[in-house]
């Protein structure tokens, strides 16, 4: 007996894993980050080639907008993580002062 409430126990558990899994995750819309200063064309390129380049999420239609270090991210994620992900891979950037992220998720 103890045997099927335990396998009851683990199924239940696994399928509520992959149900928050499969939802959506939201990410805070502005995040300010403090560092060193660089060239805004350099600090876009970076950024587009680093959000392009990733293997950890695919971006579709990334548009990087960059003015006195303020990032502007738009295009169409797959999920809420995706999402997410690429405003903290930017995080830490160089040059980097506040993000807007506006990746929609399709």
């Amino acid at each position: 007996m103890n045997r099927l409430k335990l396998t009851i126990a683990l199924v239940s558990f696994c399928c509520l894993f992959l149900l928050a899994c499969a939802t959506k995750v939201s990410a805070a819309t502005n995040m300010a980050v403090v560092s060193s200063v660089a060239t805004q064309p350099n600090l876009q390129q970076t950024i587009t080639s680093t959000l392009r380049t990733n293997p950890n999420f695919a971006l579709s239609n990334i548009r990087v907008v960059v003015k006195d270090g303020e990032v502007e991210l738009y295009g169409q994620a797959q999920t809420g993580f995706e999402r997410a992900l690429a405003q903290k891979f930017l995080e830490n950037m160089d040059g980097v002062k506040i993000i807007r992220n506006k990746i929609s998720v399709i």
